[in-house]
């Protein structure tokens, strides 16, 4: 299969999704981690503190999780021109 018909495979809007997801996740990871409020209370704190902290990185993790999305599909598209190139 060549480069042609592997990026025919993966639309350029899907790639710009992937791109786009990835930059937005980390964003909000770090904005939701600048606005925490005080709550007074060390233990009502501790608790908001904690489930901020895991929403952020579940936000990360997702952002981790799109960008090796797009660069298995960079190194499969490098492999196809590759491949092709050989040929």
């Amino acid at each position: 299969m060549g480069s042609a018909d592997r990026a025919r495979r993966v639309p350029t809007p899907v790639v710009q999704a992937l791109g786009e997801g990835r930059s937005l996740t980390r964003e909000l990871a770090a904005e939701l981690l600048t606005h925490m409020p005080d709550l007074g209370s060390p233990a009502e704190q501790h608790l908001l503190d904690a489930w901020v902290e895991q929403a952020a990185d579940t936000l990360l993790a997702l952002s981790d999780a799109l960008e090796e999305r797009l660069l298995e599909l960079g190194s499969s598209l490098s492999e196809d021109e590759g491949r092709a190139v050989r040929r």
